[in-house]
């Protein structure tokens, strides 16, 4: 039977898959970064590719054949050839334009050898491409995807639970985001340039920290007066080396002991084993970080520092700790967080923000300019969290360092009315993305110093056990209240 609307369908199809093409061409990205979906025979996978070169002709990206073309993924193996043939997987690509994040899944149609005399123009000169077909639209990814709980009350109509809140400082770095393509699979060199480091010690010799530590420290309530214990380690299977997160532990002798040493006493850190085969063992010797943080007023941020110090003698329940002559104060600019999710922030804006991060003359900036900064510039976000739970609720209690490290970016900007003092209108707010996990520890500056981007299927680990535990806390709750 004759059907009259099978061509008319195909005729649709061409027509969608050319204004994808043409959408793609006119974005134009330089590269994109590849995820393998579907193997050739159909298979699920989930692999990270890296990222791939887009083939243009000139001035624009290279479209023939109903395809465009990219080089082999940085991230392509020898090893990975079972599950990528080259023609037939699906692939989910993701790239920047205009400084918003994309996606767009594509079939391999298969692997070509350019033509010599279609080299000359081409960038980048590579004989060899995959060629690639859209297989769904292209999406923009502005919008958080994941639930979002509220962190200042009053800022909106969702309720703030008290029991998992945040310290939020930033820090702005020397690296920028691109504003078009893929951005790159790992970061390192990056620098921070700090808010406010300086630590109020005039001789800071081993003695005077540990002085200055005790004495802060004295200022928190009794459950808070604890340091985080660290242990840089190095992975045997990846030749990496991390920061071992061994827990809180009480610092002992803070009422009592007077005399001035570069030694004092702590428990033993709750996750530290006795068996000195495990790599979160502490043994003599041993080199540890020491976060510890005070409160100086009721209207003041609380400060945070990191100490770096050596076990001199483990006992039954505690140990003898020597510090050295390191110590670092968070340097980033406190900032009001108002909701957060396992991918973003949204903060409030302020003077102190964007004197910061575009200078004191901010003002007089072009407001296209003020934008472009704000977003392309590559911000370290150092979340402290506090936990307040209840023998009720102790169950939920997510498993977090003291400390959570992230690097974001700028992907939303809020405006607010003109007020009488600023006649022009201002921004109250901005929504940040998160793109980079800490990858590996420097133990010799005892900071993360490379990164890894945080891809489209995977989360932050510690934002990730956050969500989990308010999905179970809150079901408690509203099962409590009926």
């Amino acid at each position: 039977m004759f059907n009259p609307f099978k061509k008319i369908g195909g005729a649709r199809r061409q027509s969608a898959l050319k204004k994808i093409l043409q959408t793609f061409q006119e974005m134009g990205p330089n590269s994109v970064n590849c995820s393998l979906l579907k193997t050739s025979d159909g298979e699920e996978a989930d692999e990270d590719l890296d990222r791939a070169f887009v083939f243009k002709h000139g001035d624009d990206l290279l479209v023939k054949k109903k395809a465009f073309y990219i080089t082999t993924p940085d991230g392509l193996k020898a090893e990975d050839e079972s599950k990528f043939t080259g023609k037939g997987e699906i692939l989910h690509l993701w790239f920047l334009h205009q400084r918003v994040p994309h996606t767009v899944d594509c079939k391999v149609m298969g692997r070509i050898r350019f033509p010599e005399n279609l080299l000359d123009d081409l960038a980048p000169r590579v004989p060899i491409a995959y060629m690639l077909r859209p297989v769904g639209n292209i999406r923009k990814q502005e919008k958080r995807q994941f639930l979002r709980y509220a962190h200042k009350a009053g800022a909106g109509a969702r309720r703030v639970y008290s029991q998992i809140t945040f310290d939020l400082y930033i820090t702005k770095t020397d690296t920028t985001y691109p504003d078009t393509g893929s951005l790159p699979p790992k970061l390192a060199g990056l620098h921070t340039i700090a808010h406010d480091d300086e630590v109020d010690l005039d001789d800071p010799n081993a003695e005077n920290i540990v002085k200055f530590m005790k004495n802060a420290i004295r200022l928190n309530p009794r459950e808070s007066r604890v340091c985080g214990v660290g242990k840089p380690h190095i992975d045997e299977r990846t030749n990496k080396v991390g920061l071992l997160e061994m827990g809180n532990s009480d610092v002992l002798g803070l009422e009592t002991s007077k005399e001035e040493s570069r030694q004092f006493y702590i428990r033993k850190p709750p996750k530290m084993s006795t068996d000195r085969k495990e790599p979160n063992s502490l043994t003599d010797g041993d080199s540890i970080v020491l976060s510890f943080h005070t409160r100086v007023g009721p209207d003041a941020p609380t400060d945070y520092f990191d100490m770096v110090a050596e076990v001199a003698r483990v006992g039954t329940k505690s140990m003898t700790v020597r510090a050295s002559e390191f110590i670092r104060k968070e340097g980033g600019i406190y900032a009001d967080l108002i909701d957060f999710s396992i991918g973003g922030i949204k903060i409030e804006s302020s003077r102190e923000f964007l004197e910061y991060v575009l200078g004191e003359d901010y003002a007089l900036m072009d407001f296209e300019e003020q934008l472009q900064i704000l977003e392309n510039t590559c911000f370290q976000l150092n979340f402290y969290p506090k936990l307040r739970f209840n023998r009720e609720t102790e169950i939920y209690i997510p498993e977090v360092p003291m400390k959570i490290q992230i690097l974001g970016k700028i992907l939303r900007v809020e405006l607010g009315a003109a007020t009488q003092e600023e006649e022009s209108v201002q921004i109250s707010s901005f929504g940040l993305k998160f793109y980079y996990d800490p990858a590996e520890y420097s133990p010799d500056d005892y900071e993360y110093d490379r990164w890894e981007l945080i891809r489209d299927f995977k989360e932050n680990k510690h934002f990730r056990e956050i969500h989990n535990s308010f999905n179970g806390l809150i079901t408690f709750l509203e099962s409590q209240s009926r």
